[in-house]
């Protein structure tokens, strides 16, 4: 047993030298962000009270697009209902023009806070999405 000492030090150090040279922290590229009304151009409120930032694909305008999602981010957008919602809801997709969406859960959407004036939520995964938000 103790003539495999040396191979169990190896490959520790192996492992540890292999996990800092991919960058580090699982985080690299995250951001915490104010999204603005105005950022969204193609935002819409409708007549029933339902707020939605971006609308559903197919969308063949760029400036449409869904919001970039980084991963391990928090992003603090503008409440335009002017009241606390009571729903909030973020579906996420690969794709910039939101095909193959799915509503997010567990730790790639997390709704930390919401007020009147603010809708705070965070991509709390190492992975890129997109994101439309509801809000009602």
């Amino acid at each position: 047993m103790e003539s495999l000492r040396p191979v169990w030090n190896a490959g520790a150090v192996l492992f540890v030298l292999l996990g800092a040279g991919c960058g580090g922290g699982p985080c690299g590229s995250s951001e915490d962000r104010t999204v603005l009304e105005a950022d969204l151009p193609c935002s819409a409120m409708g007549s029933d009270g339902i707020w939605e930032s971006h609308p559903l694909p197919p969308i063949d305008d760029e400036q449409c697009f869904w919001l970039e999602f980084r991963g391990c981010s928090t992003y603090r957008f503008e409440n335009p209902l002017g009241e606390v919602p009571t729903t909030v809801i973020g579906y996420t997709s690969f794709e910039q023009n939101g095909t193959f969406s799915t509503v997010g859960s567990g730790n790639s959407f997390v709704v930390q806070e919401a007020t009147e004036s603010e809708v705070t939520v965070r991509n709390a995964q190492n992975q890129l999405f997109y994101l439309r938000l509801v809000l009602q």
